[in-house]
């Protein structure tokens, strides 16, 4: 009776293990969600991006003090800002043809306001499309493809012309771009409107004021893939200006670039595989810088930059080891003018957080190392020094934005400080960053950084000509000796 007992119970459960299992199983693998909507014959594709960052910067050489105009303002020690960006899009397709709009909204909050991130007319605040455009391609595996309208643009690693994702509002071009695509080469030709002709018209509002024909830029580049770990580009862009001027900042660098034509031409090698990452590039640089002097000053200025990475996936933690290095030519105010211009460089990503530098008037080198904790967590730790390559030449950080010169700026004697008796030098200092990522759901990244500036003696007097630091009774200048910067964001992606 017993024996019957016991074989009718485990029956009973084997039964039920049975028919539950598919279930379970079904529970834990669901199918994949589509990231299209068929309607009629088009397919809509839906995006979404929530981010928000909070940031701090204490003792910022680039806040506060003088600016280019001689302007004074009070000492800053501590500045921090709030930023949030929403973007929503949809992607229509057709065949041939899509279509696509993504409305993005860029607010930020602080003190002092975010410096060279939302500036110009508009303000702080922010609402408009930051893709709409039009695309029609082929239908082989490797479209030809024509696109025309607002849209982002990455060309090599974004050394020259990059989206600026990391700034709070990101960078997008009207523009008119061409892909085509024959065996192992890639052609790509763009004219973008990087500033609107004024005046222009009555129907827009603009009726007055002294006559421009805006900024453009032009490019072509030619890609021929060989092999995964060898890749060759080149790069040819004309930038022609005749701005209104809204963008000056007062410096010699921003005056460069309100009137002329600046003519680039770029090679970069490149590969990625088998754990390898490298890449090398090249730029040179010719024209005319019409605003620096009557009949116009010519321009020639080179850049050079490269990096090597190895992961070794198959040792604990996957580290990732990283070395670098940049070099761009730099201007003394005689002559020929040498400072080269990045043009729409990508800030954060080359040249350290703290957007303290940039490929133009500077030499970096810089090593890195990366591990993985754990599973969708990356720790890394990067070093850099960096000093001007023209000691007397302006200091440009990431944004484009002149941080200052050794001489002393306009109104400095007249405010009561100190002669400055040391020579121009050109060390800006060392610099130490710190980057946690964690995806706790996968759409949902969480990023914590911090970096500290070791100021050097090039940087420190550039501070003190603009009277960015501590003043004694004599009218005697101590800049601090090191700056930090500290930021945290989250930001949540779908699909």
């Amino acid at each position: 009776m017993l024996r019957r007992t016991l074989a009718a119970i485990a029956s009973a459960c084997t039964l039920v293990f049975a028919s539950a299992t598919p279930r379970l199983a079904h529970a834990q693998s669901p199918p994949a969600a589509p990231t299209a909507i068929p309607v009629g014959d088009w397919q809509l594709t839906p995006s979404f991006e929530v981010r928000t960052r909070a940031e701090y910067r204490r003792d910022a050489p680039d806040l506060g003090g003088f600016d280019f105009y001689g302007r004074l303002g009070p000492r800053v020690r501590d500045a921090w800002v709030a930023s949030e960006r929403s973007r929503l899009g949809l992607g229509v397709d057709r065949g041939a043809v899509r279509g696509q709009i993504t409305l993005q909204d860029a607010r930020a909050l602080g003190t002092p306001s975010p410096n060279a991130t939302l500036g110009g007319e508009r303000g702080p605040s922010r609402f408009e499309p930051y893709e709409a455009y039009l695309e029609v391609r082929s239908s082989s595996s490797r479209p030809n493809t024509f696109r025309l309208g607002r849209q982002a643009v990455i060309w090599g690693e974004g050394r020259l012309i990059g989206n600026a994702d990391f700034s709070p509002t990101g960078r997008s071009l009207d523009a008119a771009r061409g892909h085509l695509a024959l065996g192992d080469f890639d052609f790509e030709a763009l004219a973008a409107i990087l500033e609107v002709p004024g005046p222009l018209g009555s129907s827009f509002g603009d009726r007055n004021g002294t006559s421009h024909s805006g900024v453009q830029l032009y490019g072509l580049t030619a890609r021929w893939s060989i092999d995964p770990l060898l890749h060759v580009e080149a790069f040819a862009l004309a930038r022609i200006s005749r701005s209104s001027g809204d963008a000056l900042d007062g410096s010699r660098f921003s005056v460069a670039r309100l009137s002329g034509e600046t003519y680039t031409g770029a090679l970069r090698v490149s590969g990625d595989a088998k754990g390898w990452t490298y890449g090398v590039e090249g730029a040179y640089q010719l024209g005319t810088a019409a605003s620096l002097a009557v009949g116009g000053t010519d321009i020639s200025a080179y850049a050079v930059a490269g990096h090597v990475a190895k992961t070794f996936p198959e040792v604990s933690l996957t580290p990732t080891f990283r070395i670098g290095g940049s070099y761009a030519s730099g201007d003394d105010g005689s002559g020929t003018y040498h400072q080269f211009d990045p043009l729409l460089a990508d800030p954060q990503r080359f040249h350290g957080q703290m957007d303290l530098f940039a490929w133009s008037n500077a030499a970096d080198v810089s090593g890195r190392a990366q591990v993985v904790p754990w599973t969708d967590t990356t720790f890394a730790l990067e070093y850099r020094y960096a000093r001007l390559a023209e000691a007397s030449g302006e200091w440009i950080g990431s944004y484009l934005t002149a941080v200052g010169r050794a001489a002393p700026a306009p109104g400095y004697a007249a405010a009561g400080y100190a002669p400055i008796t040391s020579a121009a030098d050109a060390e800006l200092g060392h610099e130490l960053d710190a980057v946690f990522t964690w995806r706790p759901w996968l759409p949902l990244e969480l990023r914590a950084g911090w970096s500290g500036l070791l100021l050097g003696d090039g940087a420190r007097n550039i501070m003190a000509a603009y009277a960015r630091g501590r003043a004694d009774d004599t009218g005697a200048l101590t800049p601090a000796k090191i700056a930090q910067y500290a930021y945290a964001q989250a930001t949540l992606t779908m699909p």
